[in-house]
């Protein structure tokens, strides 16, 4: 086992010569065999070795003797040894935790401590090929995304250095045969019996059967999972290049937008990954309520006809489809969007969104873009009043015969079903729609005639 270990370690290069190595043990039959590897191989690889074991008090007498096994063990072999004891109960009850989520939190919250105070290179633990194994079975009962069943890393950042898992590449039954060649006599934890454990249940019940179908499986989930990772690392990375086209949101509500058709352009699989990475931005990483239905769902989304339409996801996500532009957003509005306010002559007023109006009298017809509007003061009839849509609205736009419903000139300029609600009408006295502002006006405006003329302007807080 030792030469497969080593052959490891050099390929995925775990470790440099001269490197400060801590070593998880706790007492049990894999750490144990890595700790006796890696104290017999320390002198080739001319390493400072540690040994960090951590009880965290959940089999009472039991779990001291544990700890207590490893520092004599230690004191034995001639490895340096860093312990201590955590309260896992009060743990987890501050941070409402489970009780081995809670006692892993605190156990590498020590070990990322060691890895400080020793200046350390790498963290060393003791999964093996089983483990491996155990997980990905467990990954692809629980995904049917490919990239969701990618197993446990040889090696991610941590704290000063890398965490390492050396042991992958062997099973657990070629460690069993480890210790018993070198009179190791390991620590057994009986919780890891308890099939009320997923885990264990899968080590008990499915591994025996794949492992009986094939003994090597071990060594084949091992490629699989590198490959897997190296695979989607490539996606990943092209995947970003697709994000460039995403807006994302500077403020504490997080958004992102984008238009459909240009997401669209870039092949699916990267369509997909840019979904979770905009998804990971917006959850923070913490997308555990999400599944391939939610992704199934918005690729539906993404590709129905519809102009206008919503979709929910867990913890409040909206996301917005208005045409061309897809909008994913926690974004709640702070206030009603109907209203309904005067509009004084010679005066600015704040609308319920933060955008500025202002009205006043102007002696020349001064040049008209889409966020100022001028017509003839003869017909108007003061007071003028802002507010959002009623049922029914409809306006004489300038230039055109008759009248047309404010619904249609929405549709028209694809404005979204969301944004319709609270976009600003100004009116007269008599209701006569004057300005649907920024997309149509009414009112007369005869260019050059003498006179005196309202002028409004629109000021958007977006572009302030």
């Amino acid at each position: 086992m030792d030469q497969v270990v080593h052959s490891f370690m050099t390929k995925h290069q775990l470790i440099d010569r001269h490197q400060t190595v801590i070593v998880a043990v706790s007492g049990g039959p894999d750490s144990m065999a890595l700790l006796h590897l890696m104290n017999k191989a320390k002198e080739k690889w001319a390493i400072r070795l540690i040994a960090v074991s951590v009880d965290h008090g959940l089999r009472g007498e039991d779990s001291a003797e544990d700890f207590a096994y490893v520092k004599r063990t230690c004191e034995e072999w001639g490895i340096k040894f860093v312990g201590t004891t955590v309260d896992v109960a009060s743990y987890k009850k501050e941070k409402a935790l489970g009780t081995q989520e809670a006692a892993r939190h605190l156990r590498y919250e020590f070990l990322a401590k060691q890895m400080n105070d020793f200046a350390a290179d790498v963290l060393m633990t003791g999964h093996h090929g089983d483990d491996q194994i155990e997980t990905m079975m467990m990954q692809m009962v629980r995904n049917v995304r490919p990239e969701a069943v990618r197993g446990i890393p040889v090696s991610r950042p941590f704290a000063t250095g890398r965490l390492v898992r050396p042991l992958l590449c062997v099973s657990k039954s070629e460690i069993q045969a480890y210790n018993s060649q070198y009179l190791i006599a390991p620590r057994t934890d009986p919780s890891n019996e308890d099939t009320e454990y997923r885990r264990n249940a899968f080590r008990k019940h499915v591994i025996p059967f794949v492992k009986g179908e094939n003994p090597k499986l071990h060594q084949h989930m091992q490629a699989m999972s590198e490959r897997v990772r190296e695979d989607q690392s490539y996606i990943k990375k092209q995947a970003e290049e697709v994000l460039g086209i995403v807006q994302f949101s500077k403020e504490l509500r997080k958004s992102a937008q984008f238009s459909i058709e240009t997401f669209k352009t870039f092949p699916l699989a990267l369509q997909r990954s840019a979904f979770h990475l905009i998804l990971n931005y917006l959850y923070i990483n913490n997308t555990e309520d999400i599944s391939y239905l939610h992704e199934e769902m918005f690729f539906s989304f993404l590709n129905e006809t519809k102009p206008n339409a919503e979709l929910h996801f867990p913890r409040g996500l909206t996301i917005v489809r208005a045409y061309d532009d897809m909008m994913l957003s926690f974004q709640q509005e702070d206030f009603n969007t109907a209203f309904h306010q005067p509009l004084p002559i010679g005066e600015t007023i704040e609308l319920p969104n933060g955008d500025l109006l202002s009205a006043e009298w102007s002696e020349e017809c001064k040049s008209e873009g889409s966020h100022v509007f001028v017509c003839d003061s003869h017909h108007v009839k003061l007071p003028l009043a802002v507010r959002t849509r009623r049922n029914g609205d409809r306006m004489r736009v300038r230039g055109m015969n008759g009248s047309k419903k404010v619904k249609d000139i929405f549709i028209d300029q694809k404005v979204s079903a969301r944004a319709r609600d609270r976009w600003p009408i100004v009116i007269d006295s008599r209701g006569e729609i004057l300005w649907l502002v920024g997309l149509k006006k009414g009112g007369e405006c005869t260019v050059g005639e003498p006179g005196l003329w309202l002028r409004l302007h629109y000021e958007n807080k977006a572009d302030t």
